[in-house]
């Protein structure tokens, strides 16, 4: 049901190896009389990559934080989680963009697209699905990249999953899915840039039995987002999208807040509550308690979103997995090591004496690499 946190990659940000470390932190602070030159050399050269926790609030609604993930430090951000109030039945969406110190390096989330379409004995309504992911993402690039003149450089299938087949109350279901990836070359402000498409194609055919048969398809287009960087900087670009991808989570009171808003648009009274644009109304009806069932379906959506980060993650190598002691994390590859404090801030070292407790820059704890 919650495919929109697939979105994310929920955002799913990005930076260059260099320049990701608060300035303030690096000279104001005792250096430990025991510190290794290596490690001088990361603290003058800022290289290392820090990452923090961002919060993605429902303003317009719950006030709550939503969503979680990870991003580099010194990156700027403008996203937004919104109430889509044309869809009663997956009423949320986020969109958002960050961008790197410099402004030649940016991640793009787009919201969700959701369609349908029906043939019968009076014919045809809706939208047709893309013929597969691929060609959806090309047609997506050309809607948004159009008005300028670009090259694609690649574009591939990443997986494929289903066809899960159901049958309830005369209809038969069957469901699959596929994610894809296309790559484009422009010139912007007389750079040459690259730029990469994601997304996940879910297609659901329906056949319902009665006096005529009526056949349906349901899809949507989730988890779009893009990176883009100079020619030769597009690896540190898909490092970082994929880092905050795999790390970004729907927070459990977040759920439960919307879990029960949806079953309550099942009433139509709800449902003109809802098209009024008043959705406050409606959460002020929810239950701050978190049911048994409820919690089990937030952590099988997890689980779910889980794997689907893994295809990514393992097609497009951009991740190294570690381990905190607790639960796992995918960071950005190409560092010697990772550290994490109490915060949820991670650091990621290029060089392998990097230490940051000799820095002076608060407790960090070593992870283990898997």
């Amino acid at each position: 049901m919650l495919r929109f946190c697939i979105l994310f990659f929920l955002w799913s940000a990005i930076t260059t190896v260099t320049g990701c470390q608060n300035n303030s932190e690096t000279g104001s602070s005792k250096r430990s009389s025991g510190q290794s030159a290596a490690g001088k050399n990361d603290a003058a050269n800022n290289s290392y990559l820090k990452l923090k926790t961002h919060q993605v609030i429902d303003r317009d609604g719950s006030g709550m934080v939503a969503l979680t993930g990870l991003i580099p430090e010194s990156w700027s951000a403008k996203d937004q989680l919104y109430w889509e109030y044309n869809d009663a039945t997956l009423p949320i969406r986020y969109k958002g963009k960050f961008i790197s110190p410099s402004g030649d390096m940016a991640i793009e989330i787009y919201p969700d697209a959701r369609s349908s379409f029906s043939s019968g004995p009076m014919g045809t309504s809706g939208y047709p699905p893309p013929q597969d992911a691929v060609s959806g993402l090309k047609d997506f690039v050309q809607q948004n990249r159009g008005r300028f003149p670009y090259q694609i450089l690649d574009a591939k299938m990443i997986s494929r999953s289903g066809p899960v087949d159901q049958y309830v109350q005369g209809t038969a279901f069957r469901t699959h899915s596929q994610s894809a990836y296309v790559r484009i070359g422009y010139i912007e402000n007389q750079k040459e840039m690259e730029e990469e498409f994601y997304g996940v194609l879910e297609v659901t055919n329906s056949q319902s039995q009665g006096v005529v048969t009526l056949n349906s398809i349901f899809w949507s287009a989730t988890g779009l987002y893009s990176c883009k960087a100079p020619k030769g900087k597009l690896d540190k670009c898909r490092q970082i999208a994929l880092t905050l991808k795999s790390s970004a989570k729907l927070t459990l009171p977040f759920y439960n807040k919307f879990t029960q808003v949806v079953q309550l648009l099942s009433d139509q009274a709800y449902q003109r509550i809802y098209a009024a644009g008043q959705i406050s109304r409606i959460i002020s009806q929810t239950n701050d308690q978190i049911s048994k069932s409820i919690s089990d379906s937030y952590w099988q959506t997890q689980k779910t979103y889980e794997r689907t980060n893994q295809q990514f993650s393992d097609a497009l190598r951009g991740v190294d997995r570690y381990h905190d002691g607790s639960a796992a994390v995918q960071l950005p590859s190409g560092y010697s090591n990772a550290w994490v404090n109490d915060r949820g801030e991670y650091l990621l070292g290029e060089s392998s004496s990097f230490d940051p407790n000799q820095l002076g820059i608060g407790n960090w704890r070593s992870l283990e690499r898997k």
